[in-house]
């Protein structure tokens, strides 16, 4: 009513809008004090991950020392790496997958250990690349060859793919194959096959439009043609008989079965427990406990021995550091670098992320090494199926400009050292590679997929503007025209010219017969040495010990070999991860001096609260499943 005395628009409206405010405050409130409980859990929790890092890592410090008698164990759960993983923000303690350079030095030293008494592999799982099987059974074998046994422990040797003819390849070099009963054995020999989807592209209207140089390079085969060609054809058939060949020979040569009836065997594939111990493709069936058992009994003289431990591989390579001089005589150790160029090679300026070869930092690294006086020789790692031309250019010229400043460059091939990866290799001053490295692949692919008809198809219509002829040029809105396409054609020349020129001069080989071997044809390492494009078979092992020996020291325990660039810490990487992941990595970082200050307080409790002996360290030994 308006001339009501209860009735004050005004003030209802001023009542409703002071409500409001209250209202908003309260919200306000609720919001800081949401975030403060969100930011405290997560300084909360990432406390809690802060102390188990720096517990463990204080924890091994604190270890008690290793015993007189021990038998060294190593687990294989997820395969075996080339580098250390990364850490990720799902998966921020990676640490203890295996590399291969740590298992094959820290067999070498534990030959020359006394207190090493055996040696067990227990697979339980991952794949791990033929070259890296190549690397680690002659390690196995230098072991054996000290008088000491080594034994390999499965439930089945078989991959997820069906087949484990490598991992069986890995086995044979065993002094003693066991295997959980109801497991299995599945040596199916080698498969290699690709999908070819062009047809499905067709549907979708997608078109392959790509150029390449020259009729092996088939990297994008699979999806410009409905079946395989028949120079990639001929390709991986060369391929498969190299590798399976050399399989055959080393299973055979080690189980001492008669290769025509090994062959018999890989073509029947799949075997039962009880089969594989009938054809000898395993030597005994039984459980973990039983096998530690019986080599406590065997080296002791009673199954109930405590004086008999079992040490975990990663646990021996942290507190053997007494051992390693027994690798080498020499009192001066030469400075030898060892850079890794593993993954896809680009031209980042960021720091080199897993999976890919960062030539900024690797270019940067060559540097740093041929700058260091103390350094004569440089090892560059390489295990990369190649990539951008330039970037692979920019790792080149650091290479020559190594050797300029009067360093050696010694290339050592790990699984792929192809196209671009072969591309960093060509001016060192030897190379090295794996019977089973893939390699070469000296040729050149460029081009784009055309989805002007996938949006025709879905109604989506691109319209625009351009300056320059050639502007849409990369568009994956149109396909090549005629001017484009020649642009294309003579860059894929200039690419594919570059790359047989830099083949020639670092291999010492005419262009014509560089020629022969290009083509963008892939080869195995035992190939590649026959045809000239690798100096010798070996791994990282074999480069060491021969840049030792050209140094006159004894072999690669006289080296002091210096990792570049500088691997980052366990609790440096995990660092990075979180101020990546979550905004309070910017604090963190601020903050570094903190956490370390309490690290060495932790430190301190660690000590003083004398923990049970061999609990924490060895847990997960007490069985081999």
């Amino acid at each position: 009513m308006p001339g009501s005395l209860f009735y004050h628009p005004k003030r209802k409206n001023a009542e409703k809008e002071i409500s409001k405010k209250r209202w908003n405050i309260g919200a306000i409130v609720w919001k800081v004090l949401k975030r403060t409980c969100m930011t405290l859990g997560a300084l909360v929790l990432f406390s809690a991950i802060l102390g188990t890092i720096s517990t463990i890592s204080l924890m091994n410090k604190a270890a008690p020392p290793l015993p007189n008698e021990m038998v060294l164990v190593l687990k294989v759960e997820e395969g075996v790496s080339e580098i250390a993983s990364q850490p990720t923000f799902m998966d921020p303690f990676p640490f203890d997958q295996p590399t291969v350079r740590q298992i094959v030095d820290t067999l070498d030293i534990a030959a020359k250990d006394p207190r090493v008494k055996s040696f067990v592999l227990n697979y339980r799982g991952g794949g791990i690349a033929l070259s890296h099987i190549e690397e680690i059974r002659p390690a196995v074998k230098r072991f054996q060859a000290s008088g000491k046994k080594a034994l390999i422990y499965s439930s089945s040797y078989a991959s997820g793919a069906g087949t484990g003819l490598g991992i069986y390849y890995l086995a044979s070099s065993f002094d003693e194959i066991w295997m959980q009963p109801v497991g299995m054995v599945s040596i199916a020999g080698i498969n290699m096959e690709m999908p070819f989807g062009r047809k499905v592209l067709e549907k979708i209207g997608v078109r392959p439009s790509f150029f390449q140089r020259e009729e092996y390079k088939s990297a994008m085969e699979n999806f410009a043609r409905d079946d395989i060609s028949p120079a990639n054809k001929e390709a991986l058939s060369s391929i498969v008989k190299s590798m399976s060949s050399q399989m055959l020979s080393g299973i055979s040569r080690d189980r001492k079965i008669a290769s025509k009836t090994m062959k018999g065997l890989i073509d029947q594939g799949l075997f039962t427990d009880n089969e594989a111990v009938e054809y000898g493709l395993v030597d005994r069936l039984d459980y973990g406990d039983v096998l530690m058992d019986e080599m406590r009994e065997e080296l002791t003289g009673s199954a109930d021995s405590e004086t008999l431990e079992f040490i975990s591989f990663n646990r021996y390579a942290q507190k053997e550091k007494s051992y390693k001089a027994a690798l080498g005589t020499s009192e001066n150790k030469k400075n030898v670098a060892l850079i890794y160029a593993v993954g896809t090679i680009d031209d980042g300026s960021a720091q080199q992320t897993q999976g890919k070869v960062n030539a900024t930092e690797i270019s940067g690294a060559l540097r740093d090494a041929a700058d260091d006086e103390t350094i004569d020789t440089i090892i560059l790692r390489v295990d990369s199926p190649g990539g951008s031309p330039s970037a692979s250019e920019t790792i080149r010229r650091a290479v020559l400009n190594a050797q300029e400043e009067g360093k050696k460059v010694v290339v050592s091939m790990g699984a792929l050292a192809a196209s671009g990866g072969y591309w960093i290799s060509t001016p060192a001053d030897k190379i090295y590679a794996l019977p089973s490295t893939l390699t070469g692949s000296i040729g050149v692919v460029m081009g784009k997929f055309v989805m002007e008809d996938l949006w025709n198809k879905i109604g989506v219509n691109w319209n625009g503007v351009q300056w320059g002829q050639n502007a849409d040029l990369l568009s994956f809105n149109s396909d090549f025209d005629e001017v484009q396409a020649v642009r294309m054609n003579k860059l894929i020349d200039s690419t594919y010219q570059a790359f047989l020129e830099r083949v020639a001069g670092g291999r010492d080989m005419s262009i014509e017969d560089t020629k022969k071997v290009a083509k963008g044809r892939p080869w195995t390492g035992a190939q590649a040495v026959k045809n000239g494009l690798v100096d010798k078979l070996g791994g990282l092992d074999v480069a060491l010990n021969d840049v030792a020996k050209e140094a006159g020291l004894t072999n690669k325990g006289d080296l002091n070999i210096i990792v570049m660039p500088k691997p980052r810490t366990p609790f440096e990487q995990f660092l990075e991860v979180f101020g990546q992941q979550v905004a309070l990595g910017q604090f963190l970082n601020n903050h570094t001096r903190v956490l370390q200050a309490l690290e060495t307080a932790l430190g301190e409790a660690v000590v003083i609260a004398a923990m049970p002996r061999y609990t924490v360290y060895d847990a997960g030994l007490d069985a081999l499943r």
